[in-house]
């Protein structure tokens, strides 16, 4: 087994997404192309921080940020281990938000104006 599940993580400095974004949107483009599996244990946040050269509350922030969306589990000094979800709509919606935010962040669109056209979006779907 890769001691290193993220190994192939890689940061572009001179796009205007957020490092924790392109490493967030790496890891569910992984999740859902099936190169991390379920229970995979993901390195510590340390570790990633390391890695990457990011600052350790940034690499927290891409795992509490997956947590939040239901795709991976911390379980303290267990570690962070990839959920089980059994459903693919979960990662693909988690995976979506991520695009939405990076393209929002490339034209300087807020987060509440994001949020704003995500629901009218939503309220076009309804009925």
């Amino acid at each position: 087994m890769d001691s290193n599940p993220l190994s192939f993580i890689s940061l572009d400095s001179t796009g205007k997404t957020a490092p924790y974004q392109q490493v967030r949107q790496q890891i569910l483009e992984a999740i859902s192309k099936g190169r991390l599996k379920a229970g995979t244990k993901l390195p510590s946040v340390r570790a990633l921080a390391d890695q990457l050269g990011l600052a350790v509350n940034t690499a927290a922030k891409v795992y509490k940020e997956l947590e939040a969306n239901g795709v991976v589990v911390t379980r303290g000094r267990h570690g962070t281990i990839v959920q089980a979800t059994g459903d693919e709509g979960s990662v693909a919606v988690a995976d979506a938000a991520s695009e939405l935010a990076a393209v929002a962040t490339r034209w300087g669109i807020s987060e509440k104006a994001a949020v704003g056209y995500l629901k009218a979006a939503f309220s076009s779907q309804v009925g």
